[in-house]
C-alpha cells in the first residue's frame, strides 16, 4: 500500500464508522442524549477532516493558529447565543378569538 494512501484510507474508515454511529443513534430513543451524542460525533468528524484532509498536523504554525482562532471564535459565538437564549423570558402572544366572517352572496 502506498505510504500517502494509508492515512486517507484510515480517515475514510473512521468517517464511515462515525457515520454508522450517527445513523445508529437516530434509531435509539435516548431523549436529549441523542442531541449531545450527535454533537460529539459531529465534532469527532470535524477533527478527523481538519487533521487529515486539511493537513493541519503538518501545517505551518500560522495556519494552525488561524484554525484555532476560528474554532474559538465559533465557540464564543455559540456561547453568546446560548446565553441570549437562556436569559430570555417567554412572552406568550395574546390569544384572540378568531372572527367569524359571513359568507358573501353568490359564493359557494
Amino acid at each position: 500500500m502506498d505510504k500517502e494512501a494509508k492515512p486517507l484510507l484510515l480517515a475514510w474508515a473512521v468517517l464511515m464508522a462515525l457515520l454508522a454511529a450517527s445513523a445508529g443513534t437516530a434509531f435509539v430513543p435516548l431523549g436529549w442524549v441523542n442531541t449531545a451524542l450527535g454533537l460529539v460525533i459531529a465534532l469527532a468528524k470535524a477533527i478527523v477532516v481538519a487533521l487529515v484532509f486539511m493537513r493541519l498536523r503538518r501545517a505551518p504554525a500560522l495556519l494552525r493558529i488561524a484554525a484555532v482562532v476560528g474554532a474559538v471564535t465559533m465557540l464564543v459565538l455559540f456561547g453568546l447565543s446560548a446565553t441570549d437564549y437562556a436569559t430570555r423570558s417567554v412572552l406568550p402572544a395574546v390569544w384572540q378569538q378568531p372572527a367569524t366572517v359571513p359568507a358573501r352572496a353568490g359564493s359557494n
